[in-house]
């Protein structure tokens, strides 16, 4: 054992370069891969334990410099963990530590705060939290199956599991309602998607709506348009529907049995949620309620080629691991319509192609 410890570390010797390298080493990236989950959990608590909501009071006024002593103060916190929490955060841009350890948020943080109107900060807490890191913990079985492990994890599928736990359903409306929040922004803005448009249709349907922020982007660009916004019973439920403008109604429906009727379908993070099987069920039953609608299909893509990084594939992972479900390449998409009765998807990219979320609009194919 010591013959073949002694030729290893020589044949290491032998294939080391002798100048440094352009990067981290491979092994430092592989240790700083293995230890995302710390990275994860201190943004977690930098939302949780209101240090995000403490600095935007204490620093974003004037963009100044405030002691970690007085934000530990400010959100009844130890100093010294504090610290050593921020310190930790400069590392990844949430904030920014001075010489004298005091801080201000960085760009990244200042998307964390509870009053930024792009804050990412609920699809955080619930990323970074122990319900889909049960799911992940069992990828192991999924790499065998290629199929959903939420019953080895919860013990039932996702959507029963949300089913029984409100209290976690609410966490998980919470995030698509931060994920809205950024998005929808792009759609907000014609400069951001100058291609997309809803303005020549009367109704538009918000399948699987969650609290509907969307649509209230939506409605400020395209105010001459109806909107439903349509969800699971529980998921409407949370909707405030005295604080929604006129032209605003809600529906509590189960999507893969029936939708209401609508000149148009906007579907954000919905078709990624299922395999073909049900998303074909969907599209039937669009087409069912109105075989003549435009449908907007919003998911994170276009899906690069090999090698290219992407939000998609690592969603993609998480999405078949906890749901049975999976993202979609361009090609695959266009053959999901095809076998759906629609044409092949019109693309709009969001910030020229530079946001990874893109649009596909879809019409029905007529004979």
């Amino acid at each position: 054992t010591q013959k073949k410890i002694c030729s290893y570390i020589n044949q290491s010797i032998a294939t080391m370069s002798t100048s440094a390298p352009p990067g981290p080493p491979p092994q430092a990236i592989a240790l700083d891969l293995a230890t995302g989950n710390w990275k994860a959990q201190a943004v977690r608590s930098f939302v949780t334990t209101n240090i995000a909501g403490a600095m935007e009071d204490l620093c974003t006024a004037e963009n100044i410099f405030v002691s970690a002593d007085k934000i530990a103060e400010a959100a009844d916190l130890h100093p010294v963990a504090t610290y050593r929490l921020l310190r930790f955060l400069s590392t990844f841009d949430i904030c920014v530590e001075s010489p004298d350890k005091s801080f201000k948020l960085g760009p990244v943080g200042a998307v964390l705060t509870p009053n930024n109107p792009q804050s990412v900060a609920s699809a955080v807490l619930w990323n970074a939290s122990l319900t889909p890191a049960l799911g992940l913990d069992k990828f192991d079985t999924f790499l065998k199956t290629n199929k959903s492990v939420a019953k080895e994890a919860y013990g039932m599928d996702m959507w029963a599991y949300f089913a029984e736990n409100p209290e976690i359903l609410a966490v998980f409306q919470k995030a698509m309602t931060g994920y809205s929040n950024e998005e929808a922004f792009f759609l907000f803005n014609p400069d951001l998607s100058p291609t997309f448009d809803l303005s020549g249709f009367k109704t538009v349907c918000d399948l699987g709506a969650a609290e509907g922020t969307l649509s209230l982007f939506l409605a400020k660009r395209f105010p001459d348009c109806e909107y439903i916004l349509a969800d699971l019973p529980e998921a409407v439920a949370r909707i405030d529907t005295a604080a929604l403008p006129p032209k605003f109604s809600t529906v509590g429906i189960d999507f893969l049995n029936s939708v209401p009727k609508a000149d148009a379908y906007v579907l954000k993070h919905i078709i990624h949620d299922w395999d073909d099987e049900n998303s074909e069920k969907i599209f039937a039953n669009i087409r069912e309620a109105n075989p003549d609608a435009t449908v907007f299909i919003l998911e994170f893509g276009p899906m690069p080629g090999p090698n290219m990084p992407h939000m998609s594939k690592g969603f993609d992972c998480h999405m078949g691991v906890l749901l049975n479900a999976c993202e979609r390449t361009q090609e695959e998409y266009n053959a999901l319509f095809s076998r759906c009765g629609y044409s092949d998807a019109k693309v709009h990219l969001l910030a020229g192609g530079g946001y990874p979320l893109y649009i596909q609009e879809l019409k029905p194919v007529t004979e």
